[in-house]
């Protein structure tokens, strides 16, 4: 699942309790409707939190063929990066879901950042973290075969969300389209479809209506250079 860094592919950890407590104390409380852009590409800085729904990073939003370059569900902030460096990036902050988010002026989290040490050294070892799971997302894309991409990922997603699973299948704890698996793994909207079908075929996937269940052997073998260490 992981190949080169400690993040988990695509899908960066949740916060810190001190970051998460500076938002919970200084946040101004928003809700964002779905499908709406919190921010653009090249748009100035701005900090939030995401305390409900689902945010997304679109790249090459506006250039025809838009691809995710992680997935932020509740507990992460967003915009952070950016925040830090002071640099504008085109990149698309994209409210997927019905979204309520805590926001901070960037002046505020780094005055508070400046002035509070073990703050500050929770956001570098965090925002290390956070580019180490959008480089293992790319190393995933550039390196597995799309079965492999997505069964990693479907991993990925039960880790992130420390979700229970019993002996023999997995519940997916995100609903997610093709469409949207496709953008994520670089891979078209058939070729997800095609995967899944597959694997519905010889008894490892199965739908309840809406809820996905997965068996676990498909999450067998997947490489993870942390197995057999420890952490």
């Amino acid at each position: 699942m992981r190949q080169v860094f400690n993040g988990l592919p695509w899908i960066p950890s949740a916060e810190h309790q001190l970051i998460r407590e500076l938002f919970e104390k200084y946040g101004r409380r928003q809700v964002i409707s779905k499908n709406s852009i919190l921010k653009s590409g090249g748009d100035g800085s701005k900090l939030f939190y995401v305390v409900k729904g689902l945010c997304l990073y679109y790249v090459n939003y506006t250039q025809g063929k838009t691809s995710v370059m992680a997935i932020l569900p509740p507990g992460r902030s967003i915009c952070n990066l950016s925040c830090l460096s002071g640099r504008r990036v085109n990149v698309t902050t994209y409210a997927k879901r019905g979204t309520e988010v805590l926001s901070i002026s960037p002046e505020h989290y780094l005055r508070h950042i400046k002035e509070n040490p073990a703050v500050a050294d929770v956001v570098l070892k965090e925002s290390i973290f956070k580019h180490e799971s959008l480089l293992e997302g790319m190393i995933a894309n550039f390196t597995l075969s799309h079965e492999d991409r997505l069964r990693t990922f479907y991993k990925a997603l039960c880790c992130s969300f420390d979700h229970s699973t019993n002996e023999n299948m997995a519940e997916i704890p995100l609903k997610l389209t093709c469409e949207e698996l496709g953008m994520i793994i670089n891979a078209s909207r058939v070729t997800v479809s095609r995967i899944q079908n597959k694997w519905v075929k010889a008894g490892l996937c199965t739908k309840q209506g809406t809820r996905l269940f997965l068996d676990q052997r498909l999450f067998d073998n997947i490489y993870d250079w942390h197995d057999g260490i420890d952490d």
